[in-house]
């Protein structure tokens, strides 16, 4: 068992391993089905096969990577009719949050969101797919959590994370990527203004393009 200093130190390579997969599926470079093994990621990273295992533990708890008896870890897969289940979810969920967000003092969400969105844009004109993700998640993780119901901001992150490889497909698409920039300035200017409507419209449409770029990309696959 490690202690002390090694314990963090472990904990951080592994976090560290976790996220550079997390982004390489979420990206498209891993694709579904695909194995991971664990002998050419310790060699690819440089690290212990127990930092390995620990970060497709990580990654299996959040949804990315699922393990399967004698075949080891590999990048998960959904049918049509599950990823259709999960964006029903989605739905469901994220219209109840958008019902529930206050809008009658929206100063500090609006800001807080605001500042968000301006790195999302920075990070697009730069083409840092990484720092769009990140912005990208924190936006709506801000977003949910105002619904004043911790239980349900947990679920829509929980699905957030389910289906972050398909949701973050269109990231790559410079245009689909443009639109999703487009729809959280209307968010933000459908909470400043009180519009209880546009904001539920806007957080169910937001989840399409992507959606449907990625089923197109699973065609093709």
């Amino acid at each position: 068992m490690l202690h002390g200093q090694e314990a963090t130190v472990a904990k951080a390579m592994i976090e560290q391993v976790a996220n550079a997969l997390r982004f390489d599926i979420v990206f498209g470079r891993l694709r579904p089905r695909e194995r991971l093994i664990e002998g050419d990621l310790s060699e690819r990273f440089g690290v212990g096969r127990y930092v390995v295992r620990g970060a497709l533990d990580e990654l299996e708890r959040q949804g990315f990577v699922v393990k399967r008896p004698n075949k080891g870890a590999m990048v998960r897969e959904y049918s049509a009719e599950e990823i259709r289940q999960l964006y029903d979810m989605r739905s469901l969920l994220q219209r109840e949050a958008a019902m529930r967000i206050p809008l009658d003092d929206t100063a500090a969400l609006v800001g807080a969101l605001e500042e968000v969105q301006a790195r999302y844009r920075r990070a697009l004109e730069d083409r840092d797919l990484v720092a769009v993700s990140q912005a990208n998640d924190q936006f709506h993780h801000i977003l949910f959590s105002a619904c004043g119901n911790r239980f349900l901001a947990e679920s829509i992150e929980q699905y957030w994370y389910k289906t972050a490889a398909i949701h973050s497909y269109a990231i790559g698409d410079p245009a689909l990527a443009q639109r999703s920039c487009a729809e959280h300035e209307a968010m933000i200017a459908a909470i400043r203004n009180g519009d209880r409507d546009s904001l539920v419209r806007l957080v169910v449409d937001h989840m399409m393009p992507a959606l449907q770029a990625y089923e197109a990309a699973l065609r093709r696959w």
